[in-house]
């Protein structure tokens, strides 16, 4: 883990200069920030509320001595979250329901226990980082008239048509069913792996706590994805066919990762550095439910995971309404 001198612009003592970060967990699964590939341990403004892949903003300041702080101030989002939506399907005996919000995206909303959800309802969100509540029904006084923009001003522009969004992985490990645990393979640092070496079998996965829900419902017309650097195992001086699948988890689970579509076969090169490739669009359907990435079968080969480089993992999705 890297601390604060690692940065390379640093405030002077008193100082304080704000970047940008995303919210990862580090090697000891506690919540911290990634600032220019540095996971830095942070402290939080009160209240606030993330969860891992979120991108924040990071104020750090030093003292006179040097010393740094790191204090994250707040959440940032590609869009305004949606003040409202309307409810689009109450499932039978769920504790969520599917609301379309006024950015025109469905997300997965839980509801309080005095509300019952009618599909059409046109209801109030209130946001706990990435996920929505509905608190109740908009009241029903009529809105008033739309007002037409003054004379030479042109109306806000309609939701774009399509678009490009980047998911960072928010974790990465492998699993070794023969050692049970997961990051216990190479002495972690959550690094990833396939393939069998020395009478155990390794298998690589990387997480993105469920990010890519957001474009359910769009079409996927381009899945991009980075793999991190090729590390120094195996039979590295030589090319190996990397295979890779979709999975089903959010997170770590407790055991492997329940691998779906796949395999997609990619030839790596000895040596081979950080390398971004196209995925088959017929992976957006796990991933559109949450689900991510994994590696299986040999040969065996390694790459680093998040901790080393933060883009490992990285999907660049191009979607359409």
């Amino acid at each position: 883990m890297a601390n604060l001198r690692s940065l390379e612009s640093t405030p002077a003592a008193g100082g304080a200069v704000t970047y940008p970060g995303v919210v990862v967990r580090d090697a000891n699964q506690k919540l911290a920030v990634n600032v220019n590939g540095n996971i830095i341990p942070a402290r939080w403004a009160d209240p606030l509320v993330v969860a891992p892949g979120d991108p924040v903003t990071v104020q750090i300041s030093a003292g006179p001595t040097g010393g740094g702080d790191a204090v994250v101030t707040g959440r940032i989002t590609m869009q305004p979250r949606p003040g409202t939506g309307t409810v689009k399907t109450v499932p039978a005996s769920s504790s969520t329901i599917t609301v379309t919000g006024t950015d025109s995206t469905d997300y997965t909303a839980t509801f309080v226990a005095s509300y019952t959800p009618t599909v059409g309802d046109n209801v109030i969100l209130a946001w706990n980082a990435n996920t929505p509540t509905v608190n109740g029904k908009v009241g029903t006084v009529a809105a008033p008239a739309p007002v037409a923009p003054p004379e030479g001003v042109a109306p806000p522009p309609s939701a774009p048509p399509s678009g490009q969004t980047p998911f960072a992985a928010t974790d990465a490990a492998t699993w070794v069913p023969g050692n049970g645990a997961w990051d216990s393979w190479a002495g972690g640092g959550g690094n990833v792996y396939q393939g069998s070496y020395s009478g155990y079998t390794t298998y690589g996965s990387w997480f993105y706590a469920g990010s890519a829900a957001q474009l359910a419902g769009r079409i996927w017309t381009r899945i991009q994805f980075t793999l991190g650097t090729r590390r120094a195992v195996g039979s590295y001086n030589s090319p190996i066919t990397l295979h890779l699948y979709t999975h089903t988890s959010a997170n770590r689970p407790g055991g492997d990762v329940t691998r779906n579509t796949g395999p997609y076969d990619v030839v790596i090169q000895p040596g081979q550095g950080q390398i971004t490739f196209d995925l088959p669009t017929s992976f957006a359907g796990d991933l559109a439910n949450g689900g991510g990435i994994s590696i299986a079968g040999d040969p065996y080969a390694g790459f680093n995971g998040v901790l080393i480089e933060p883009a490992s993992g990285l999907l660049t999705i191009d979607w359409s309404r």
